[in-house]
């Protein structure tokens, strides 16, 4: 009995992080299934679509801040600069949940996956959304 409840587990370990990619140095988890390559959404929208999000047995899931964002650039790499591990490989521009201190009512800042570069833009527009779960550990 007790091997079939461990076959168990780690098949149901498994499952869970089929969907998500945690990060081993900052703790955080992120979403990184097919959504990830094929939706795109204006601010409010990717802001409501992370907050409804039910991925891999979680539902605490958010639009990650610019400089949760930003830790999983890789600069030494390209079109994608994104580590290494992720399944959804894009070199789109994603959301995040960091509002431009001048304009935050129109304007967010989004993250370019081809380079790593970062850029204000106003918050009408679509873009793709990666979302993130758990606390931030330096």
């Amino acid at each position: 009995m007790k091997l079939f409840v461990g076959i168990l587990l780690i098949g149901t370990t498994a499952l869970f992080a089929a969907s998500s990619k945690l990060d081993d140095k900052t703790g955080l988890v992120w979403q990184d299934n097919k959504d990830v390559a094929t939706l795109e959404k204006s601010h409010a929208e990717a802001q409501v679509y992370c907050q409804n999000l039910i991925l891999d047995g979680f539902e605490d899931w958010r639009l990650p801040t610019l400089k949760e964002a930003y830790t999983i650039v890789d600069l030494s790499r390209d079109r994608p600069a994104l580590k290494k591990g992720f399944k959804m490989r894009l070199s789109d521009r994603f959301w995040t949940d960091t509002a431009v201190a001048k304009n935050p009512d129109k304007e967010a800042w989004r993250l370019s996956m081809s380079y790593g570069e970062t850029e204000p833009y106003k918050k009408a527009r679509a873009y793709r959304v990666r979302c993130v779960r758990g606390t931030f550990a330096k």
